[in-house]
C-alpha cells in the first residue's frame, strides 16, 4: 500500500479554521506544536486509509482544537465558556455545579471526545468515514468467507 505525504500542522489554516484559537497570546506557536504532536498520537498523519482527500488533516486538526480546548476548560482562562461535561445541577450561591455520569454503554473514547464541540465534530466524521467498520485481513481462509447452510463455506 502506498501512503500520501504525511501531515504537518499548517499554523494559519489551524487558526483560520478555528478561528477560538486565533490568539497568538492565548494559545502560541509553541503550545499549538506541542497539542499537535499529542494529537497524532491518536490520529496518525500518513495520510493513508480511509481518511483521504483533506479528511485526516481535518480529523488531526480537530482532535489539536479538542485537546486546545479542554485545556482552557481545565485551567479556567480564555473566553472559552463551555464545561467539560453535562451539567445535571447548578447553584449560584457558594457556586456548586455537578456533571453527568458518562452514560451507560458509552465507551470512554465517546464519552471524552463529546465533551467539546470539536470532539463531536471528530467522532462524526471518524464514524462516517468508517461506515460498514474496517476489516484486517488474516487468519486462516475460512474466517474470510461467509458461511453457507450447515456450517459449510462458500
Amino acid at each position: 500500500m502506498s501512503y500520501g505525504p504525511v501531515i504537518v500542522l499548517d499554523k494559519t489554516q489551524f487558526r483560520l479554521r478555528f478561528p477560538q484559537f486565533a490568539s497568538g497570546t492565548a494559545f502560541p506557536d509553541a503550545a499549538l506544536d506541542v497539542n499537535w504532536i499529542i494529537s497524532i498520537q491518536y490520529i496518525s498523519p500518513a495520510n493513508c486509509g480511509d481518511l483521504i482527500d483533506g479528511g485526516r488533516e481535518l480529523a488531526i486538526q480537530l482532535m489539536l482544537a479538542h485537546i486546545l480546548a479542554l485545556g482552557v476548560i481545565e485551567k479556567g482562562n480564555g473566553d472559552w465558556t463551555g464545561q467539560a461535561g453535562i451539567v445535571t445541577q447548578a447553584t449560584i450561591d457558594k457556586v456548586t455545579v455537578a456533571l453527568a455520569v458518562p452514560p451507560y454503554g458509552t465507551d470512554n473514547w465517546r464519552y471524552w471526545l463529546n465533551l467539546t464541540p470539536y470532539g463531536q465534530q471528530l467522532l462524526a466524521l471518524l464514524s462516517a468515514q468508517a461506515v460498514g467498520g474496517f476489516y484486517i485481513p488474516g487468519g486462516p481462509p475460512e474466517r474470510n468467507a461467509f458461511r453457507k447452510g450447515y456450517g459449510l463455506f462458500f
